[in-house]
C-alpha cells in the first residue's frame, strides 16, 4: 500500500513541478494504454516511450547523445535534440516504472538502467542508439540522454525556454555538479560520435526508449 502511495506521489509532484494539474493536457487512449504527454507518448502494454527529435550534431565530442527541452546548456552539447519537455519524459517514465526513474533521477547505477534499451528509427531503419557513438562500454540511458537531477529540476524545467539561463547566478554550480555526475567509472565524460554511423545533419528520427 505505501508502494502504491509513493508512486502517486511521485508522478503527481511531476505534474505540479511542470506545472500541470493532473488530466489537463494529458491524453488517454487504448483503454488506458497509451498516455501522451506533451510531445512524449508512453505505452503500458509494450513498455516504451517515444518521442520526436532532430540530429543537430554529426561529427565530434557530445556531453549526451539526446536532449530534452529543459536544460539549455546541455541541448547544446547533444547530437539529437528534441522539442519534447524533459518534464514530459520524466512523466512517462514515472508512469512505467516509478522505482526505476527515481533511481535514474537520482543517477543511482542499477541492474535495471542497464537493461533499458534505446532505438533510433530513421527512414525505415532501426539503429541501436548506442551504435551512434564510439563507446566500447555497455551504456545505461542515463549515459545516451540526461533524465534530470533532484538538485536542478526546480529551477531549470520551469524556465522559459525563451529565456536564456546564461546569466543564471546557479548555472555554475549546476554545471560543476552535473559536470562531475557525467564522468563515468573508466573517468571519461561524454562521446566521440561515431563517423560511420551518425545520421546526416537535419535528419528527423523517432527516439524509442523500451523499458525491461
Amino acid at each position: 500500500m505505501f508502494r502504491v502511495v509513493l508512486a502517486a506521489c511521485v508522478l503527481a509532484g511531476l505534474l505540479l513541478l511542470s506545472g500541470c494539474a493532473p488530466g489537463r493536457g494529458v491524453s488517454v487512449q487504448g483503454n488506458g494504454s497509451v498516455y501522451t504527454f506533451g510531445e512524449v507518448t508512453a505505452c503500458k502494454t509494450e513498455a516504451t516511450i517515444r518521442f520526436s527529435g532532430v540530429v543537430r550534431q554529426d561529427v565530434g565530442w557530445v556531453q549526451h547523445l539526446f536532449a530534452l527541452n529543459g536544460y539549455q546548456w546541455l541541448e547544446e552539447k547533444a547530437a539529437i535534440v528534441s522539442l519534447a519537455q524533459l518534464s514530459d519524459l520524466q512523466k512517462a517514465f514515472a508512469l512505467l516504472d516509478w522505482q526505476l526513474w527515481d533511481q535514474l533521477w537520482q543517477g543511482i547505477e542499477s541492474q535495471a538502467a542497464y537493461a533499458v534499451q534505446v532505438y533510433v528509427h530513421f527512414a525505415g531503419q532501426t539503429l541501436m542508439a548506442q551504435t551512434l557513438l564510439e563507446a566500447p562500454d555497455v551504456l545505461s540511458v542515463g549515459d545516451l540522454i540526461f533524465l534530470g537531477c533532484p538538485y536542478f529540476d526546480a529551477v531549470a524545467l520551469s524556465a522559459s525556454s525563451a529565456l536564456d539561463c546564461s546569466l543564471c547566478p546557479v548555472l555554475p554550480l549546476e554545471q560543476a555538479v552535473l559536470g562531475q555526475r557525467f564522468v563515468r567509472e573508466n573517468g571519461a565524460s561524454g562521446f566521440t560520435l561515431s563517423k560511420h554511423r551518425i545520421l546526416p545533419l537535419g535528419s528527423r528520427v523517432e527516439v524509442v526508449i523500451k523499458l525491461p
